[in-house]
């Protein structure tokens, strides 16, 4: 294996000019990119900061944005593969998502590019708090004034910096911790792997400090928020078996009059066909009117900004690739812009069906009779036509559009075939299996209707589900009425039925993590969540039995088949930490994951 230098340690300076990589490439003054020169001032820390947002915002981004050619975005490390999604148009390299024993791939790009994205965050984050310490930085006109810029400051690189700690600890378990900004004086080779709960120390300490320093809803929700940082401080309370402290830091969010369900249209999206719930989704923004988003990363078509755009790829990722079916092909063909040859049939099609998907992710049918619950498959609008591709739309020669359908029948069905079933292959490419709507997105111009990325703004975390994570709180700690009274506030606002305390006493843990997926699915770290249920106490998460295992033989016809490694132990949850890291550590020998050479 060639052997990289790898270190925890990234080239900071990269942050700080622009999101786009390609700049770092370019000379640039010295006095221009230099912390020295940049970190001296309240409007300097700031940009330092914005850079930090925009690493984050690289979660929606694709995959190979480090290097190699991974096709899909990021955040399905964690959203696909689980017991709500298999991988259906795959990668070599992310084969586990339908066959999970083939995680064995230590030197697989994608589980070095997580590693290297989160660790260029924790030490841009070392950097920004080490650096507020300093003497002489101009925080502010006044006393008052110069403390409370350099709290947000400090509040919001510690959120980042325990928030990338998150995504190390679920997906790799015991890894290096850094608190200190690394220089070239104390550049180490010798990292060893702390332990889960010694991390978790720190992020506790970090979370809290951004809970205590960062009002609880800010001007607006492209911003951390103190409602932010008790969402996953309670999380991680979860995590610690530590429900009764859960429910103390999510209480002022869930149960105060900063956040609220959209129960009523709104937005953009309020003069089309919808719910809702989708609103949600198409007008992410406190200045849409949008009260349930706490944080959103927000963007504009690049034609309309100079600077400031990232295309995301959750819509690419998570929406099937309609476009290649074989039936699906024999739609639109006579829309007016494609017989006039304003526009490929594949710009047409996809302008008319929410824009184009790649199909890599898609939902498990486990997960899609999920919401049928109670008999709700006909009454929850998250699984309606509004939220879900249940039909391909058609516009004829007359501009009018209708349903395509095929002998009379609706071209998108759940029949699984033997493509699904055959354990053979590479992958599997059912192109009209139904998916999710949440990120639609139609490009303005239909020359650059079948890009795979997007420029909407794209909400992250919703106040959703802090209510199920406080319901769960509320639930360990035996208050089950309470608990049922904010999972039917979830329920109702799409028109499900609400549910009894009996209800959840039967279900208990599952139907949290049902309802979880009923309302989060492609949103929430599907992975994450698993794998914290099934440490909870100290459990093994490579257990057969345990939820993570269990749900996925029980959900998920594909990647949940038993020749595909969810009934063995031998088949890792966690991913390996990245081979090129263990190489570069020279001073210090570092023994993998459980599962892995």
């Amino acid at each position: 294996m060639k052997k990289i230098k790898y270190t925890i340690l990234s080239l900071l300076a990269l942050a700080i000019v622009s999101c786009d990589e390609t700049a770092f490439l370019e000379e640039s003054p010295r006095d221009s990119i230099y912390p020295e020169n940049l970190l001296v001032d309240y409007s300097g820390f700031q940009s330092m900061n914005s850079a930090l947002y925009g690493m984050m915002r690289q979660e929606y981004r694709r995959a190979d944005q480090y290097g190699g050619g991974i096709p899909l975005v990021l955040h399905s490390a964690w959203g696909c593969g689980v017991d709500n999604s298999w991988s259906n148009n795959s990668h070599g390299q992310v084969s586990f998502m339908y066959y999970p024993s083939r995680i064995n791939q230590p030197d697989a790009q994608l589980f070095d590019n997580i590693f290297r994205w989160c660790y260029r965050m924790v030490n841009t984050a070392n950097m920004v708090i080490a650096r507020a310490e300093n003497t002489g930085i101009n925080w502010g006109a006044s006393e008052a004034e110069a403390t409370a810029h350099k709290n947000e400051i400090v509040a919001e690189a510690r959120f980042v910096r325990a928030w990338a700690y998150r995504h190390l600890t679920y997906t790799y378990g015991d890894v290096p911790l850094s608190v200190d900004e690394i220089t070239g004086m104390n550049y180490r080779t010798d990292w060893e792997r702390n332990s889960v709960s010694e991390v978790r120390v720190q992020m506790e300490e970090d979370f809290k400090f951004a809970m205590n320093n960062l009002p609880v809803r800010r001007d607006n929700n492209s911003k951390i928020s103190g409602a932010m940082a008790a969402h996953y401080l309670g999380e991680l309370y979860l995590a610690e078996s530590k429900s009764d402290k859960a429910v103390e830091v999510l209480k002022p969010v869930c149960e105060g009059t900063d956040y609220s369900l959209m129960t009523e249209r709104f937005g953009k999206n309020a003069q089309n066909d919808g719910c809702a719930f989708i609103d949600v989704f198409r007008s992410p923004m406190y200045a849409d009117g949008n009260r349930e988003v706490i944080f959103a990363f927000l963007n504009t078509e690049e034609e309309n900004s100079s600077a400031g755009t990232a295309e995301v790829y959750m819509k690419s990722s998570y929406k099937n690739y309609y476009s290649n079916d074989n039936i699906i092909k024999g739609s639109n063909k006579q829309d007016p812009r494609y017989t006039s040859k304003e526009g490929t049939w594949t710009q047409v099609f996809w302008s008319n069906n929410g824009g184009k998907g790649a199909g890599r992710c898609v939902p498990s049918l486990g997960a899609l009779r999920l919401y049928n619950y109670k008999n709700q498959g006909q009454v929850d609008d998250r699984i309606s036509d509004y939220a879900m591709v249940w039909t391909i739309k058609d516009r004829g020669a007359d501009g009018n559009v209708s349903v395509y359908l095929n002998n009379g029948k609706a071209v998108v069905d759940t029949i699984v075939n033997d493509r699904m079933t055959d354990d053979n292959r590479t992958t599997i490419q059912k192109y009209n299996w139904p998916t999710t709507r949440k990120w639609d997105y139609v490009h303005p111009s239909l020359a650059n209707g079948d890009k795979d990325g997007a420029y909407m703004d794209i909400s992250y975390l919703r106040l959703a589900d802090t209510y199920l994570l406080y319901a769960e709180a509320l639930m360990k700690q035996n208050k089950t009425g309470d608990a049922v009274k904010f999972i039917n506030k979830v329920r109702n606002r799409s028109h499900a039925v609400s549910i009894t305390d009996a209800d959840l006493t039967a279900g208990g843990m599952d139907f949290i993590l049902d309802e979880r997926s009923r309302e989060l699915l492609s949103e929430e770290e599907r992975r994450h969540t698993l794998i914290r249920v099934s440490q909870e106490g100290g459990a093994d998460e490579r257990d057969v039995n345990n939820y993570f295992k269990r749900r996925m033989r029980q959900l998920n016809e594909v990647a949940g088949r038993p020749v595909r490694g969810m009934n063995d132990y031998d088949t890792p949850v966690l991913f390996p930490i990245p081979q090129s890291f263990i190489d570069s550590n020279t001073g210090r020998k570092l023994t993998n994951n459980p599962g892995y050479l």
